[in-house]
């Protein structure tokens, strides 16, 4: 069977997130037995199973219906699911079964989920103590650090102060935080502080970044570790940025929130009002002139390229900016205005204004833009797949 990314793992506790515990492990075996089904009908005959996907777990766990909407990763029954999920991935392996050892995405989500609702009949690896105090993104950076300092001595002095001379990567970004930041007005001391301060206060800042970066890795085909856009990718690193606002935003610190709002559309070409509500799982590709106004709200797993706007429609001050639900995907240049909404799964083709409502599991394109079909996929802002043409867009 095909590795098992993040996007599987979520599609699958989807499926079984409001079904009993038995009737969900029940459910959740099935749904195993069609994945590999479908990967050997895929390796015989090379095309996609008709009626269980593309040999994914994502898509035997989309066919047949649309999945259920992805509930919030703070939503107990939801990290039930995932943890059930990611427990009988690791039982068949330790039974021999036919999964592949898991990749990073399933490693990250033992510290997204902490493991705190043990699935049942999983025999752990680790006791609950040690998992929780295990950080796999934060490891596999650091191993990739030092690989990249022995095949690039030159960048050794950037990657020791940026990575391998911090103890989590909550400390990693709060230093790359003040150092693109600082300014002749703002001392990178100061701005250190105030991330240290953000990070320590709100658990979901440093989460929130593990999610972003592993929708990176995933879904940007030029993204070949975890160390790129911790160090390299604006887009990542603008968004963390936004997040560390957000949280001065909160609380009631408007105007330091106003400055790193500032000081990240300087250095990134990223201008995201500090009020705007973004969920988990963004990818914003390339990154270069991206506007999100202060009424937007941007759910989980999106994606996004260069030059999207996600704007007003004119001078009043109550909501009128666009709410963009999970899973949408938004082509470069794409201009949303108003306060409209975007259904979940859908996707923006790149040059498009849409100025009107658009229903889930579409694809609209044009000026004004129109739906020219369906999304041709579960989820468009995993596959990245922008042609028009509806396509089977399992990986």
């Amino acid at each position: 069977m095909r590795a098992v990314l993040w996007g599987d793992l979520i599609a699958a506790a989807r499926r079984v997130c409001d079904l009993p515990q038995a009737e969900a492990e029940a459910a959740l075996g099935r749904l195993l037995d069609r994945a590999h089904a479908a990967d050997l009908y895929r390796k015989r005959f090379g095309r996609a199973h008709p009626a269980w996907g593309n040999g994914s777990l994502w898509g035997a766990a989309q066919a047949g219906a649309l999945l259920p909407p992805e509930p919030r990763l703070s939503d107990p029954g939801f990290l039930a699911a995932i943890a059930l999920v990611a427990g009988a991935l690791h039982q068949r392996r330790c039974n021999g079964g036919f999964f592949p050892p898991a990749p990073s995405a399933i490693r990250a989500a033992t510290y997204v989920i902490g493991w705190t609702h043990k699935p049942r009949g999983a025999e752990m690896v680790e006791t609950k103590a040690k998992v929780t105090a295990i950080d796999p993104v934060w490891s596999r950076i650091c191993d990739e650090a030092r690989a990249a300092v022995r095949d690039e001595p030159l960048l050794g002095g950037l990657i020791h102060s940026g990575v391998l001379h911090h103890g989590s990567l909550e400390r990693s970004l709060a230093y790359r935080f003040s150092l693109k930041l600082a300014s002749g007005e703002m001392s990178e001391q100061i701005l250190r502080e105030i991330a240290d301060e953000a990070y320590g206060a709100d658990p979901d800042l440093a989460q929130a970044a593990r999610a972003d970066l592993v929708a990176v890795f995933e879904r940007d085909p030029a993204c070949h570790r975890f160390l790129q856009p911790l160090l390299f990718f604006k887009g990542f690193q603008a968004l963390q940025s936004y997040r560390v606002a957000h949280w001065l935003w909160r609380q009631g610190r408007r105007d330091m929130a106003y400055f790193v709002q500032m000081r990240t559309s300087e250095m990134f070409g990223v201008d995201i009002h500090p009020a705007a509500r973004i969920g988990r799982g963004v990818m914003i590709d390339h990154a270069h002139s991206i506007v999100i106004g202060e009424t937007a709200v941007v759910g989980n797993n999106v994606s996004m390229l260069h030059s999207v706007t996600l704007g007003g429609t004119g001078k009043e001050e109550e909501d009128r900016h666009p709410k963009i639900c999970d899973g949408v995907l938004i082509g470069a240049g794409a201009k949303v205005l108003g306060n409209i909404r975007i259904g979940a799964n859908s996707r923006i083709a790149a040059g498009s204004v849409v100025l009107q409502d658009v229903p889930c599991c579409k694809t609209v394109a044009g000026v004004p833009a129109r739906i020219v079909g369906d999304a041709g996929c579960d989820q468009p802002s995993v596959s990245m797949d922008q042609r028009l043409k509806d396509l089977d867009c399992g990986g």
